[in-house]
Formats: C-alpha cells, structure tokens, sequence
C-alpha cells in the first residue's frame, strides 16, 4: 500500500455515525460510522504527479463487560496522478481493562485505567495482488481521566512487521482523543489519533501518521432549525 505523504485539499462527501445500547449480554455500548472522503494532490512516494483518490471507511468501536474493540476498513480507489488502482487496509484492536478484570478500580489522579491491547494491522492491492505490510502489535494502553475529554487514551506498543518480510520491531506510540465542544450553541467534536512509528533494524525510518479532525454535528442544527 503506498503511503501518501501531502494531501493539498479534501471533501468531505458524507459521514454519519450512529451509537446504538445494544444487547447487554454482548456489548455495553457501540459506535459505527461510514465515510466518505475525496481528496486531490496526493503525493505518493517514487511518483511526482498529484494524485486524486476517493476512500470509504467503515469504522466499528464497543465495550463490553472487560474492555473494549475497535477496528476501520479502509478502501481506496486511485482515479488519476497514478495507474487507476483499488487498494483495501485495515486495522484490528481488542484493549482489555486491568481494573474490569480484576474487579478493582485503579484509577488516580489523571489515570482512569490500564489495559493490555492486542491488534494486527494489513493490506492489499487488488490490481497488482501485492499484499501490503501486516503488522503484529501488543502491548499497554494507558487511559487518562482529563477535564473536558470524552476520552484520552495513549499506546505503547510492540510494533512487529511479519509481512511480506519481516523488518524487526520498533515502538509505536499512539494517542487517540475526542474532545467535544460548543460554539454559539453549535456541536463540534474535535477528534482523531497520531501514530509515533519507530525506526526499524531495516532501515526504515522513524513515521508519524495523523487524522485530526474537526467536525461539525449537522444533525443537531437540523433539529434546530425544525424547532424554530
């Protein structure tokens, strides 16, 4: 899978995401979205022309009685600046929470909780049927109790490369927040995640990869305007 490195501009076509209380025997919460994004001037390493792609995630996120999951699937579709190509990647999470497990609450200070957090993350592009990195993770997350934060969680993780060759494992570092937040009576949610990749013993070289987003609840001015 190529990594792009500049995204010059981007739409957002369309996005929703639905939170539903569901069967308390399976899940205590969960979180599901659909996006759509397009952007243009993409710059794709090895290629100097800008390219333009489309990308639907699917993203899922619950917690149940001893901790919680997460995963997104991404498909990206080239449409210029490169052969027209369909990749898919996608990233797997289960985080289990030290203090549900052993029935104790461990939170003090700033610190809510500590969990142990497995996942795996890969890819593949279907016109080339190269299949992208797949990567091992483990190790601890850290959630932290701050003021204002829906939620403020940090990785430290065993990054560890095992396809399509093994690179040897640096330590990934991930914080994941959601801060929401008002603004003239308005819903804003600023939101996302930076991974702090390591550098590996094949000479890879240390990464940093973001998604801040800000955004906007359309829905809630919609009912707003209806009361008016």
């Amino acid at each position: 899978m190529n990594t792009f490195t500049v995204l010059k501009k981007f739409v957002i076509l369309t996005a929703f995401v639905f939170a539903t209380p569901t069967n308390a025997d399976i899940f205590q919460w969960s979180n599901n979205e659909i996006q759509y994004l397009h952007g243009d001037g993409y710059q794709a390493p090895f290629n100097s022309n800008d390219v333009s792609q489309s990308i639907m995630t699917v993203t899922h996120s619950d917690g149940w009685e001893y901790g919680r999951n997460f995963f997104f699937v991404d498909t990206l579709i080239t449409e210029r600046g490169q052969p027209a190509q369909t990749e898919i990647y996608g990233e797997a999470y289960s985080t289990f929470s030290v203090s549900k497990i052993i029935g104790k609450d461990l939170s003090f200070a700033i610190f809510k909780d500590i969990n142990a957090t497995v996942g795996v993350n890969g890819g593949e592009n279907f016109e080339s049927k190269k299949s992208g990195s797949r990567v091992a993770l483990y190790g601890v997350t850290v959630d932290f109790d701050i003021p204002g934060f829906k939620f403020l969680n940090v990785d430290f993780l065993n990054h560890v490369p095992f396809e399509p060759t093994a690179q040897g494992a640096s330590l990934q570092i991930t914080p994941v927040w959601n801060l929401p937040f008002t603004i003239a009576g308005t819903k804003w949610i600023f939101e996302g995640f930076t991974d702090f990749i390591g550098s590996k013993k094949s000479g890879s070289a240390f990464t940093i990869l973001s998604q801040p987003q800000l955004r906007l609840d359309i829905g809630d001015l919609a009912e707003k305007g209806q009361d008016q």
